[in-house]
């Protein structure tokens, strides 16, 4: 296809999650914020464990597919194999649809909503960056309080906020001569 924009590589909803870790890591790092999974969140009620940063954790809420049940062939690729010969491949794509919700935690309200606010004003900076990286579409969906986070909030300011995230997942099958 000429002149067809396309990204770098395909990425899944994790490659997602673990590029937008590093950014955070990376960019927050002034203010102390440790991106963890929901399966580490159990450390923020732990008493033995001092709370003096803001933390940003995950849960996907869901993932289904765009439209297409099943994957769909793209295009017809040629690629040449490590003796040099021509191999013939089909490009399959299948676009899923995921809801991901992000959690900060915060000592006050002042900083989780700093936190919250610098954490948004990245994802839309580097929305040209994913997007690149192979995830399709990426946008705000709405800020919500999450009851499942109540007990958090007896000692913390806790902000729960959704991401709509598109991604397709593309697999090649190379066509296999039988012997």
């Amino acid at each position: 296809a000429v002149n067809m924009q396309r990204a770098l590589k395909s990425a899944s909803l994790y490659d997602f999650i673990d590029m937008l870790a590093l950014i955070v890591d990376y960019s927050m790092k002034d203010s102390k914020v440790k991106f963890i999974t929901e399966d580490q969140e159990h450390i923020l009620t732990d008493p033995e464990v001092p709370f003096d940063h803001p933390y940003i954790t995950f849960k996907i809420i869901s993932r289904k597919p765009t439209l297409e049940y099943k994957p769909i062939a793209r295009e017809e690729i040629v690629e040449c194999d490590e003796h040099n010969e021509q191999r013939y491949g089909t490009v399959f794509g299948q676009k899923f649809d995921c809801i991901i919700q992000f959690n900060i935690f915060a000592s006050e309200n002042r900083v989780a909503n700093k936190v919250m606010e610098t954490f948004e004003e990245l994802i839309i900076s580097y929305a040209g960056y994913f997007k690149e990286q192979g995830v399709r579409d990426l946008y705000f969906k709405e800020q919500i309080t999450d009851t499942d986070y109540n007990n958090f909030r007896e000692t913390l300011s806790v902000r729960n906020i959704r991401y709509y995230v598109q991604i397709e997942k593309l697999t090649v099958i190379f066509n296999r001569r039988i012997d």
